[in-house]
């Protein structure tokens, strides 16, 4: 398994996008992708109480270190794993994921739902909240 380090600005923009929720709400917070499951982990993002970041892009997981305060938020170190998955629609979904994420500016809860949303405020990926 070979591990690389994610681009800044992938992590970097899902939680800074992250801020427009609540903070300290968001803070132990662990959500799971709101549509159909492919392979063989579901697309989950985990926020832990003293802001790391972890998660799941349906193949690969990505870690990172955010410092996450009412006045906003400060990537520290971000990586990920680099696994080749099948079936390809697996690979697709991380792709996207990390395409929304890298596209992530703010971000609300909604019904229930962490919606991430982009520069126009449009949905780009829903989570729900992990069972």
């Amino acid at each position: 398994m070979k591990k690389q380090v994610l681009r800044a600005s992938v992590l970097g923009a899902v939680v800074g996008g992250l801020v427009a929720c609540s903070s300290q709400s968001l803070l132990d917070s662990h959500w799971i992708d709101a549509g159909p499951s492919v392979g063989q982990a579901p697309v989950s993002l985990d926020i832990g109480p003293d802001g790391r970041l972890s998660g799941n892009t349906g193949c690969n997981r990505y870690i990172g270190k955010a410092e996450i305060s009412d006045q906003g938020v400060r990537l520290v170190q971000g990586g990920s794993t680099r696994m080749f998955c099948f079936p390809q629609e697996v690979m697709d979904t991380e792709t996207r994921l990390l395409a929304a994420l890298d596209k992530t500016r703010a971000a609300r809860q909604e019904q229930g739902l962490l919606l991430l949303l982009d520069e126009a405020g449009q949905v780009l990926w829903r989570f729900k909240p992990r069972d």
